[in-house]
């Protein structure tokens, strides 16, 4: 019997994991879907993850024996699980992503946690860059022209969490952090809803800490470590069924809808609150839509109030883009010609950052939201997101897996355990697939996807640490120089640092007038200082870098700039 069932399910699930291999490989075929960076991701990283992950399997189904000894999480364990994983985001951010902000959304973190920090709600402008701030990159930020302050457009709550934690510590641990609280609401999580069965918890904590996604996300200043976890300790709170417990899951809900969007959050309990319905619960229903529609009140009104610290007599605020209503106009009449491919790749990377057992769990526990509500719901906190993103904006940019899931990974875990429970037949066979499989994940699978992020943020760490070291007093790039080259007008809010980032587009008469009336050091770039960016992306060097040091060199130095070439290998002077 149990080699017919280990027969079985090995071929289910190698099955399973070629099919999603073939799809990996048919969505990043040359030419076909249109390229962008999520089947630029997906070539690069995710479909040579699947295919070990499919290979992994094969290899973990052999002579699988059975392991008939419960899987055992004890509380003590728990603890040194949730500190090893503190330690290892905190060392994964300085080591494997070079402690650096790559993405635009991790920079707005640590942009307004700075502002947070100096006790403002928003950092004020001198008068110089009041008229010129196009020039610094005003991109996630509202859209005021000529602001007499600046703040991002984001929702607040993590950029003061990075605040607090800053305040003792590099900010740095904040998601660290976050990512091992979430493992311990996770661990009550299971408890509460299989209180006669510690080994679930012990199985959720087991997918926990080999998701790929749950790790790297945890390195980087993204928002998304604090939707997991305060999600999960949103659930741990609904989950114990009491009043006072209720209304700190509202406190709780409060600060998840604000951390920097806030749809995510709403998202994630409805399904819950819904199941309020068939109980009669009527006064915690109640409770919870009154305190809801407060909450999403108070969070969509947060953007008018921004534009009151931000915008000054002389400002000029575009008629669309500072409320989220306007927004979600823009957004959804922007092009969406890639929508499917890049939900479909979205999907696939988010497979290839889980363990390698959580889709064919989840698929297994997919099967009671037909007869259980709790399963159904935890399935629908992770589908709604899915089908709401692909309406609204299915490109994620950069991220591990599919970020914009990743405060529903707890439901997709809880989901797998839910699956797991349903074999019973099969769970001696499962448990020693659970064990390889998990050993498999962290020897084989971490180690690559830990290297697949490294090469990235490597690549634009590696440029940066040129620019700050070139001695200018101004660093000038253009938004076409390199992939992604944009990404480099980053300042702090205060423009204490040196050199302060501009637009090379910025660069016309009148501002080089203004610009170079005290005779500062400009550096621009040349094509090779983008040659590590140029090798990750497999592009060609554009020659605008080197064009421009040509054209505008005699332009700054006639207005009083002196001129700083910054290069791949060194920096002079021009």
């Amino acid at each position: 019997m149990n080699a017919f069932a280990n027969s079985a399910l090995q071929r289910r699930l190698a099955v399973g994991a070629f099919a999603l291999v073939l799809c990996s490989f048919a969505l990043t075929l040359p030419g076909f879907p249109p390229l962008d960076l999520a089947t630029f991701l997906l070539g690069r990283q995710d479909r040579w993850l699947l295919l070990a992950q499919a290979l992994i399997l094969i290899v973990i189904g052999q002579r699988i024996g059975s392991l008939a000894r419960p899987i055992a999480f004890s509380r003590a364990t728990l603890c040194a699980a949730a500190v090893l994983l503190l330690a290892f985001c905190y060392l994964g951010h300085v080591w494997a992503l070079c402690s650096y902000d790559l993405s635009r959304d991790e920079q707005m973190a640590v942009f307004d946690a700075r502002i947070f920090s100096a006790g403002l709600r928003a950092q004020p402008l001198p008068s110089f860059w009041q008229l010129h701030t196009p020039a610094l990159n005003t991109l996630f930020m509202l859209p005021v022209d000529r602001p007499v302050a600046w703040v991002s457009a984001y929702l607040p709550v993590n950029a003061l969490l990075r605040a607090l934690v800053g305040a003792v510590v590099d900010p740095a641990f904040t998601s660290p952090l976050l990512t091992a609280v979430g493992l311990v609401a996770l661990y009550k999580c299971a408890r509460l809803l299989w209180p006669d069965d510690r080994e679930a918890a012990a199985i959720a904590c087991l997918l926990y800490l080999t998701s790929g996604q749950i790790l790297l996300a945890g390195m980087t200043a993204y928002a998304m470590p604090a939707h997991l976890t305060f999600n999960l300790l949103w659930l741990w709170l609904f989950l114990m069924r009491r009043w006072q417990a209720d209304i700190v899951a509202l406190l709780i809900g409060f600060a998840a809808t604000g951390l920097h969007q806030p749809l995510f959050h709403p998202l994630f309990v409805a399904p819950f609150l819904l199941l309020l319905l068939p109980e009669r619960a009527w006064a915690r229903l109640g409770i919870y839509g009154v305190g809801y529609a407060l909450i999403c009140g108070f969070w969509l009104a947060w953007p008018g109030w921004t534009h009151a610290f931000v915008a000054g007599p002389n400002s000029i605020t575009a008629t669309a883009g500072t409320d989220y209503w306007s927004r979600l106009k823009l957004v959804l009449s922007a092009n969406t010609d890639p929508r499917w491919f890049d939900m479909s790749a979205n999907l696939l990377r988010f497979v290839a950052w889980q363990n390698i057992l959580l889709l064919p769990l989840m698929v297994a526990g997919a099967a009671l939201a037909w007869r259980n509500r709790m399963a159904a719901a935890l399935i629908a906190s992770f589908i709604l997101p899915i089908v709401i993103m692909t309406v609204i904006i299915p490109f994620q940019g950069y991220g591990f897996g599919y970020r914009y899931v990743h405060g529903a990974i707890g439901s997709a875990i809880l989901i797998g355990v839910y699956g797991w429970r349903r074999l019973p037949a099969e769970e001696s066979l499962v448990r020693r697939l659970i064990v390889r499989g998990a050993i498999a994940t962290a020897i084989v699978i971490v180690p690559m996807q830990l290297w697949m992020a490294h090469r990235p943020y490597a690549a634009f760490a590696s440029v940066e640490a040129r620019v700050a070291a070139s001695g200018a007093d101004y660093f000038a790039v253009g938004g076409a120089d390199t992939s992604f080259s944009g990404d480099f007008v980053i300042n702090n809010a205060d423009l204490s640092n040196r050199p302060i980032r501009i637009f090379a587009e910025a660069l016309q008469p009148a501002f080089m007038a203004d610009l170079c009336r005290t005779k500062p050091r400009i550096g621009l770039p040349t094509t090779r200082l983008f040659r590590p960016i140029d090798t990750y992306f497999g592009a060609r060097p554009d020659p605008a870098a080197d064009n421009r040091i040509k054209n505008l060199t005699p332009a700054l130095e006639a207005a009083g700039c002196r001129v700083v070439i910054v290069d791949e290998s060194r920096e002079r002077g021009f």
